[in-house]
């Protein structure tokens, strides 16, 4: 009798174990193995979401089939309290191990932006606003923080224009303007570090390396007369000569230039106008990138005083102004 009974127990638990393992190994395999993510799927998660909401958001957004299986398992896994806010892209055909796993990881979704190379300050600033980041309003006044401008190599005297490397960036959503501010500045600390051992090849300070470099950078639109435009800044400062750049001009006109370059603009006094100025103006007039920043370290050895435009991006150099005239007889007249 007593044996009998003993022989039930022990096939009632083998049962239960056997049911409980299968389910077990049917949960894990679910868990693991079974694609959850149907089709590419962003999700916003906002901070101070607990672990239910989330897995409710997952439910409703078809990330999970089951927000409450999600639940058991995130909290029998013990990472309930590690779950990270953010913009998530959950690719199709993701488990929902694969799915707790990045937001564990805080793997969020990266925006890429680009900032091309001559823009300025303002200029980026706007077209930031364009792609949606921020207002350009906001992005102007960290630009303009005093703590990060003392922090640029130099420090630059009029602000951080020339100091906002140009490139293709990658940002979280939320990202503020100041961290995007910071992360140009960082950039282009980077890469003007590299030229370290190039400085000493010019009687140049680091802001008139950089003012320097942003001129070339506006002026030559062929990247490959980014040394012989330095040369030519070059000699004419070496010489005492006036550097006459039109881009200058057009700087100190500011938001009141109409896109028409006059005579009278090439006399009107500003701190900016080199035709009027000499040597180099108080601060950048753009943000160059790092060939440019180079030609101003490495100008080509030419004796070349004078360039004009051919007026497709290109430009004839001349040593004398004889031939400077004739060159901007034919281009220019």
């Amino acid at each position: 009798m007593r044996s009998g009974k003993l022989k039930l127990f022990l096939i009632l638990v083998f049962a239960i174990l056997l049911v409980a393992g299968a389910s077990a190994l049917g949960l894990y395999y679910y868990i693991n193995e079974v694609p959850s993510v149907k089709t590419d799927t962003v999700v916003d998660i906002p901070k101070g979401k607990g672990v239910r909401g989330i897995a409710s958001m997952l439910e409703e957004e078809g990330v999970v089939a089951n927000g409450q299986l999600f639940l058991y398992y995130t909290v029998l896994s013990g990472v309930q309290n590690r779950l990270q806010a953010g913009e998530y892209e959950f690719k199709k055909g993701a488990t929902v191990s694969d799915v707790l796993a990045k937001i564990i990881k805080g793997d969020v979704l990266l925006h890429r932006v680009t900032v091309p190379e001559g823009l300025t300050v303002k200029e980026t600033a706007v077209l930031l606003d364009k792609k949606g980041l921020f207002p350009s309003a906001d992005f102007l006044a960290a630009a303009s923080d005093p703590a990060l401008i003392a922090s640029l190599p130099g420090p630059p005297l009029m602000g951080a224009e020339g100091y906002l490397y140009p490139e293709t960036y990658t940002y979280k959503k939320g990202v503020t303007p100041g961290e995007f501010v910071k992360m140009m500045t960082d950039r282009f600390k980077s890469v003007y570090a590299s030229f370290d051992g190039m400085k000493n090849r010019v009687n140049l300070t680091d802001n008139e390396i950089i003012i320097l470099a942003s001129m070339i950078e506006k002026e030559a639109g062929d990247v490959k007369e980014r040394p012989l435009v330095s040369a030519v800044f070059h000699n004419r400062l070496e010489a005492g000569m006036r550097l006459e750049s039109d881009p200058t001009v057009i700087y100190g006109i500011g938001d009141d230039f109409d896109g028409n370059l006059r005579r009278s603009d090439l006399r009107t006094m500003t701190q900016y106008n080199t035709y009027v100025i000499k040597g180099l103006p108080p601060g950048p007039i753009a943000n160059p990138g790092k060939g440019s920043i180079e030609a101003a370290l490495n100008p080509a050895p030419v004796d070349y005083l004078y360039f004009v435009s051919r007026g497709d991006g290109s430009h004839v150099f001349s040593t004398n102004y004889r031939d400077h005239v004739n060159a901007v007889n034919r281009y220019q007249r």
